[in-house]
């Protein structure tokens, strides 16, 4: 009994590891091309994510692949300055446009977005470190569109596109 009982348990090993031979690939591809879950901290998309009166961090669904940016959408990106840390805002203009800074050194600007760049901007603009400090971004930086709340249950739902305010944006009819 005992020799069995010990086969058998070798035999599920093996079968375990197979399993995790074939799994963990397959679930690491979906999560670094097709969809991931990811964790918001910070203020600068509040109200958006990570409501003032939350209990832990909001976590998220972010759609990799099959993703165009579009003005409105809120992004996950690595950020310009320090391209090993992941940042969430909102795209704001895309190239071509020409968009009103919210705040500068010398108070509001326009800048024209030059080709293969976009202008990202956290909802809360009060606590955002955002194009407004670094400049137009890359659109290469993008990793995706925040598609869902995934997490806490209590604010589980659809992270909505909202349109540009007209008077801050001049846009192209065709991004280059």
């Amino acid at each position: 009994f005992f020799l069995s009982a010990r086969m058998a348990a070798a035999q599920w090993a093996r079968q375990c590891a197979k399993a995790a031979f074939w799994t963990f690939p397959g679930f690491m591809f979906i999560n670094d091309q097709i969809v991931q879950v990811t964790r918001i901290q910070g203020d600068s998309m509040q109200p958006t994510l990570n409501a003032k009166t939350r209990t832990s961090d909001d976590f998220v669904l972010v759609r990799k692949a099959f993703y165009k940016p579009d003005r409105g959408d809120v992004v996950i990106a690595k950020s310009p300055t320090a391209p090993r840390e992941l940042i969430v805002k909102r795209i704001i203009g895309l190239p071509g446009d020409t968009v009103m800074t919210s705040r500068t050194r010398g108070g509001y600007g326009m800048r024209r977005i030059p080709k293969g760049h976009c202008w990202l901007e956290g909802d809360n603009q009060m606590a955002s470190h955002d194009s407004n400090s670094f400049g137009p971004a890359p659109l290469g930086l993008i990793e995706g569109k925040v598609m869902c709340i995934c997490w806490p249950p209590s604010r589980l739902g659809v992270v909505h596109q909202i349109e540009c305010d007209a008077t801050r944006i001049t846009k192209t009819l065709s991004p280059s």
